[in-house]
């Protein structure tokens, strides 16, 4: 039962509009039902960790192996491979810091080559098709999969090839997951990732030929990225706006860092390939629940015209956060919800409109390449911790723990230092951080410059994702956000293959990041900050946004604009917050025609100026 209706103060402003956001105040912005979706949210960070990162423990290789050698009697494997096996200075540079060759033999007898006592630099040499792993608790204690198909030495590529076909799946995925979504909605789409992650995952285990595990990491592929993606936005479109960017940030800080450092060890601890594929792939299954336990997106079925079950999960929240929104707001938010799904009807943008003008060209152009640098790096940092000289598991554990403090630098300045300086302070040292690291040689000081790379370009990841959307405009926010993200996809291909290249040079990789971070960090200084200011809702306003901006400013030194009168409907509203002007996506459609008029007189204005 609603409440009595709110004397009328003052006359709603023409441009608002009752949002999500202000019923959420009334409902409780982070109460029962939220917590409870928090704990929904916890186990997608696992998942999304699970599906991004298992295949670096699928196909890591023990530091140590050599050509396979006939056993010989009194000599053990290591005796006979001094006797056997060429010294690492005498062919052609590996990629790694051993005294002796992984992928040379010599070309005599064994009789004959330890009748010497010592090895001959003259003996003649050739490549082998066998090896011998060792395994060992303080390297890799089992034999993955690219071990048992001998991916290793002229093969070593596949590993890498495979991982970036794991990404060509993700730009497959991201195109047809997208149009699933706003077709259907949030949560089939949700499903339907985790049902291809599930399937991938379990065929992993079968395979017995290369072409094989690259259908099966493709297939996974499809699902990363939105099979996480679906329910973080769920869970968010609920959260109060006060709790939105806190809990944004923390949840994924918290539960994707806990679930990237258990995978190392689950890897450890089972020894056997199989067996972790098939341990970080079944708890996928637990998303066929997701029906029960997850709502459908409110904004979604509002743009879509299904009102009546829009309301029917408000009603539900209420219910559960035993709270009750006034009539008087209940019956403006029904209004304004008709409006928005006959304004949307209406509304038709694609994703050329981004570049029909210049200002909105050049931003999404800078996003673009600021973005796909930035995904690229990330990912580039996480395939070179097998490549850094130390153990694999240690590294990879405290490589992933930055992920924490990174989520609470950004909690801590974004909000102060804004999105544009900051974002140029953490690209920018990663790149300085990884430019240190290939200056010096292999040890305890290399691997601590790569990890602090790592910090910065997880810091900076976070930042980005949130940049992007706040620049684009509303009404084309949705597919905007997709196709930036698409070419993160993109350029993260490239990653694998960047890792790669230590096997020509040991610094390469150290060397590739770290200009492309720098590069990527300069481009960013010319993209207009968003703390303080009205986010753009039309494409108009993305055109305009931030054309009186200077290139020295910063939230710092800006005046804050004044607090405007806030009617009684929105009297509880966070007046000016950051994360209500990002996050309400219904009222950006409402009244658009009446921004528009006012639009115009502002573009003449600045034409007479």
């Amino acid at each position: 039962m609603k409440t009595a209706s709110h004397p009328v103060l003052w006359a709603l402003p023409p441009n608002e509009a009752v949002t999500l956001d202000d019923i959420l105040i009334y409902l409780g912005e982070f109460g029962i039902y939220q917590n409870y979706l928090i704990v929904m949210l916890m186990s997608s960070c696992f998942f999304i960790a699970f599906i991004y990162l298992a295949q670096a423990f699928l196909v890591v290789v023990p530091t140590e192996f050599w050509c396979k050698l006939p056993q010989v009697k009194d000599l053990t494997a290591e005796q006979l491979r001094d006797f056997m096996i060429p010294s690492a200075k005498m062919v052609p540079y590996e990629g790694h810091h051993l005294a002796y060759s992984r992928c040379w033999v010599y070309d005599i007898a064994v009789e004959k080559a330890i009748a010497a006592r010592q090895p001959d630099a003259n003996w003649p040499v050739k490549k082998c098709n066998e090896w011998e792993f060792k395994l060992s608790a303080s390297d890799v204690p089992y034999i993955s999969v690219a071990a048992e198909q001998k991916w290793v030495c002229d093969e070593s590529y596949k590993a890498t090839l495979a991982q970036s076909i794991f990404f060509m799946g993700s730009i497959v995925g991201g195109i047809i997951f997208g149009w699933l979504a706003d077709k259907y909605g949030r949560v089939p789409t949700l499903i339907a990732t985790n049902v291809f992650a599930f399937v991938g995952g379990i065929c992993t285990i079968y395979i017995t030929k290369f072409w094989e595990f690259c259908i099966c990491r493709f297939i996974v592929g499809v699902a990363y990225d939105n099979s996480f993606v679906m329910a973080y936005i769920l869970v968010l479109e609920y959260m109060g706006p006060r709790w939105r960017t806190f809990i944004g940030h923390m949840s994924y800080g918290i539960f994707y860092t806990i679930g990237t450092m258990t995978i190392p060890w689950i890897a450890y601890g089972v020894a056997n390939w199989q067996t972790f594929s098939l341990i970080t792939t079944v708890p996928i299954c637990a998303v066929i629940a997701a029906p029960f336990v997850l709502p459908e997106s409110v904004r979604w079925l509002i743009g879509k015209g299904h009102i009546e079950k829009a309301m029917k999960i408000i009603s539900k929240i209420e219910k559960v956060n035993n709270r009750t929104i006034p009539n008087d707001v209940y019956n403006e938010f029904l209004e304004d919800c008709g409006r928005t799904a006959e304004t949307l009807a209406m509304e038709e943008h694609t994703i050329l409109d981004l570049f029909k003008t210049k200002r909105l060209r050049r931003i999404t152009l800078l996003l673009t390449a600021v973005w796909g640098v930035i995904q690229m790096a990330y990912d580039g940092h996480i395939r070179c911790l097998d490549r850094l000289g130390m153990n694999i598991f240690t590294t990879f554990t405290i490589a992933s723990a930055t992920e924490f403090p990174a989520e609470i630098v950004i909690v801590y300045t974004l909000d102060v230092f804004g999105r544009r300086w900051t974002l140029f302070v953490a690209v920018i040292l990663s790149g300085l951080f990884s430019l240190l690291a290939s200056s010096v040689s292999i040890g305890i000081v290399f691997v601590s410059f790569a990890i602090c790379g790592r910090l910065f370009i997880n810091i900076a990841s976070n930042i980005a994702m949130q940049y992007a959307a706040e620049l684009l405009p509303t009404v084309i926010r949705g597919e905007g956000v997709a196709f930036i993200h698409m070419t993160g996809y993109v350029t993260s291909i490239c990653s694998p293959f960047i890792a790669f290249s230590s096997e020509f040079m040991y610094n390469l990789p150290m060397i590739i990041l770290g200009t492309c971070c720098i590069f990527a960090g300069s481009l960013s200084l010319f993209l207009p900050e968003t703390l303080m200011e009205q986010l753009p809702q039309t494409m108009m306003d993305g055109e305009l946004f931030g054309i009186d901006q200077t290139f020295w400013e910063t939230p710092l030194t800006k005046k804050k604009p004044p607090e405007p009168m806030v009617h009684h409907l929105h009297a509880k509203r966070p007046v000016k917050r950051p994360a209500i002007l990002r996050s309400s996506m219904i009222s950006g459609y409402i009244g658009n025609v009446r921004r528009h008029t006012l639009m115009q007189r502002r573009v003449r204005a600045l034409q007479r100026h």
